[in-house]
């Protein structure tokens, strides 16, 4: 199995982000899956400009010439793609989003419905899974949907509260929640397909209790500012 991972954070390997990347891959590796990891702050992505040269001019090509140029292409002849985010202002961060605007030349032109949506087909016969993991600062899971609707048939992988992760109380809480990373890289990197408790893990939802001692916490750090 080949993973093409991508880690979208601003503040890169000192991110939850990063934390959570780390233990997926460590799972993948168990696998024995052939690992390729990216960050998205290092790398040149330019904007779409809806020019539609993609499909019209130079179709699966994108006319804008950046590091699109191997990403796609890795995409294609990979297994999994893992893409890893913050969500800032309840949107995934602007790399990943410049990122996803330019995947259009996966696509086709023509317009299908399905299930009484539309949509474009894709180009090519294999494409990647996609495991979409997003972290926010909030404990409510609500600040993720907009993510998950941009991919709604990615495996979502959803931390609330993520600066938990950074506190050895948080982290212990968080365990299962660990774990469940951990295996989901092991089995998808496997070829497995996740059960559907396996998927309820990957989402933290924190009972009112919990919440309300993170807004408590969060409030007496700020209130130090």
């Amino acid at each position: 199995m080949k993973l093409l991972a991508f880690n979208a954070s601003p503040r890169k390997t000192k991110s939850a982000t990063e934390i959570i990347m780390n233990r997926f891959i460590d799972g993948a590796k168990q696998a024995g899956a052939d690992i390729e990891r990216h960050y998205v702050e290092d790398l040149l992505i330019n904007g779409c400009t809806g020019c539609f040269n993609c499909w019209l001019k130079t179709p699966g090509d994108c006319v804008r010439r950046d590091d699109m140029d191997w990403i796609i292409p890795k995409m294609v002849d990979s297994d999994i793609v893992y893409l890893g985010t913050p969500i800032y202002y309840y949107n995934i961060v602007h790399g990943l989003q410049r990122m996803r605007e330019r995947l259009l030349p996966m696509n086709l032109p023509k317009m299908l419905i399905t299930e009484g949506e539309t949509h474009h087909p894709e180009r090519y016969k294999k494409t990647p899974h996609t495991v979409l993991a997003a972290v926010c600062g909030f404990p409510d899971l609500v600040n993720f949907r907009q993510a998950e609707g941009l991919f709604p048939d990615a495996t979502h992988i959803f931390l609330p509260a993520a600066h938990t992760l950074f506190h050895e109380e948080g982290r212990q809480y968080l365990a299962d929640f660990l774990d469940a990373v951990w295996d989901a890289g092991y089995q998808l990197s496997m070829g497995n397909k996740l059960v559907e408790e396996h998927k309820h893990r990957l989402v933290v939802e924190y009972p009112d209790e919990v919440k309300r001692r993170i807004v408590e916490e969060y409030n007496r750090h700020f209130a130090k500012v």
